[in-house]
């Protein structure tokens, strides 16, 4: 069997496609229920102008409600910009045309077209080839320039003389809402149309250009020259799709006039929202209800989804069998206490004795580590104490052999007859210092074999060494560097005479 809820939710949807397929002229937004059955929201109209809320009636299930209304208050949410189409009538009269040209170039400015902006100029006449507007495209700018060059390029197209002096703007506009439904344009879109108002019966089969203008939300504004007279004055088209009618015979006024429309256009557009609030006769049941709209100038409804009923409120609604539920539930808390409290006691003893289980196997553990630690310590005692023995074998081996070859060099260094020494100067010390080994490490720590104890000269500067009638001379990684006659210097062989910088140490080296 089909649910009910379900064929409700079905119905409801279906409705709401129906009623909101085409643009609606109200809605209602920003609906809270919060304090139900209190319901607050803002009614939207599309009409700039407003509607007289005291003709606005609200409808749940077909009973109406006291709703109370605010003043308007104006869209904070506007978009940034808007698409315009100048559709200007090819008038014969090349006087008529250029005032059609001077009010449209003397309301463009930075002020009118924003940049994103869309604006299209396009003509209609009476021509024989079945269409009024042309092109029968529309090209968008945001360019002054070029909006003014395509103004400026309106010329004359010759009537059919089947029209008289009459000019057939409801066929034209019809055409040119057309155009712009084929641009589908995501943006707040209008049509100013600059004409006399000398226009033929507007008679139609089909969709009419005002039926297509609201169904599109595209109004139209109209500037007439004042010129001639009135015939099917298109001001109530304008009125019918929530544009402006505006007529004079000053370019000045009507370009000032104009300015405004394209100034304040998507500030119209957007509508106006009504706040209201009303108490709703349905029942909490977390449902969706459509509620309808009625006014004079449209009919409408939104979905509005009750919220649940709250705990307490269900008590209060069942008091007898929420009593029996209470204590069918304290019955089963104390239960369900007891059999935890009898699971934690066995739980308890079961990890009682699972620690003391683990408490014996852990001391066992410590126990067989410590006699593991213990024969571990004696055998690396043993292991190191043979380690320093035959470091020691090594170390006395390879003294014994530096010994002989430090004495077998410093015999090949007396050879000479004389030693090798340095002259040095540092800071305002100066002196000589005569090298007595094949080795000779230098540096500001007491560790060195000749200790020069200046800031400018590192722990370890450099080692000098003698080898088979060589001498040589390493850095051992100093921080100001060493320089053997001007030239850095790693590791080099040394000459009689070669002067060495390490730090503010100068050295001249002589054999």
């Amino acid at each position: 069997m089909i649910n009910k809820h379900f064929l409700l939710y079905i119905l409801i949807g279906f409705l709401s496609l129906n009623l909101f397929a085409q643009k609606k002229e109200l809605d209602v937004r920003d609906l809270n229920t919060d304090e139900f059955p209190k319901v607050t929201g803002k009614l939207w109209v599309r009409n700039p102008d407003g509607v007289k809320t005291n003709g606005v009636k609200f409808f749940e299930n077909e009973v109406p409600l006291s709703v109370t209304f605010n003043l308007f208050q104006k869209s904070d949410s506007l978009p940034g910009n808007k698409s315009i189409l100048f559709l200007v009538l090819n008038s014969e009269n090349t006087k008529d045309l250029q005032w059609y040209q001077d009010v449209i170039k003397s309301s463009l400015s930075n002020s009118t077209v924003k940049s994103g902006d869309k604006f299209a100029v396009a003509t209609f006449t009476c021509k024989e080839n079945g269409r009024f507007v042309f092109p029968d495209g529309l090209e968008f700018s945001d360019n002054i320039a070029k909006i003014t060059q395509k103004v400026d390029s309106i010329k004359y197209q010759k009537r059919s003389s089947k029209y008289s002096t009459k000019s057939q703007v409801y066929l034209a506009l019809n055409e040119a809402l057309e155009l712009y439904e084929q641009k589908n344009l995501e943006m707040p879109s209008g049509i100013v149309i600059l004409s006399d108002d000398r226009n033929m019966d507007p008679d139609f089969a089909g969709e009419t250009p005002v039926q297509r203008s609201r169904r599109l939300d595209i109004p139209v504004y109209c500037i007439c020259i004042d010129r001639y007279d009135k015939t099917y004055e298109v001001e109530d088209l304008c009125s019918q799709t929530y544009g402006l009618y505006y007529t004079s015979t000053s370019v000045e006024d009507a370009s000032k006039e104009l300015k405004n429309i394209l100034e304040g256009f998507i500030d119209r557009h957007e509508g106006l929202f009504y706040p209201f609030s009303y108490e709703s006769t349905l029942e909490k049941d977390g449902k969706p209800h459509t509620i309808k709209i009625d006014s004079q100038e449209d009919q409408s409804a939104f979905v509005l989804t009750t919220p649940n009923k709250s705990i307490l409120e269900l008590i209060e609604e069942n008091l007898i069998l929420s009593i029996i539920l209470f204590l069918v539930l304290i019955g089963l808390v104390v239960l369900l206490v007891l059999l935890i409290k009898k699971n934690k006691l066995k739980k308890k003893e079961l990890e009682l004795r699972q620690q003391q289980q683990i408490e014996e196997m852990e001391r066992q553990q410590v126990e067989a580590q410590m006699k593991l630690s213990s024969q571990e310590a004696e055998i690396r005692g043993i292991h190191e104490q043979e380690r320093k023995q035959k470091e020691e074998i090594e170390r006395q081996k390879l003294t014994e052999e530096q010994q002989k070859e430090d004495e077998a060099q410093f015999a090949k260094m007396l050879e000479r007859g004389n030693l090798p020494w340095f002259e040095f100067k540092v800071g305002e010390n100066s002196g000589s210092y005569q090298i007595a080994s094949p080795r000779l490490s230098v540096g500001r720590d007491n560790s060195s074999d000749w200790v020069i104890p200046h800031p400018t000269v590192s722990r370890r500067h450099f080692e000098l060494s003698f080898k088979d009638y060589v001498y040589t001379i390493k850095d051992l990684g100093s921080s100001n560097g060493l320089m053997v006659n001007g030239q850095p210097a790693k590791e080099m062989e040394l000459r009689h005479g070669d002067l060495i910088q390490a730090g503010d140490l100068v050295l001249t080296f002589h054999i």
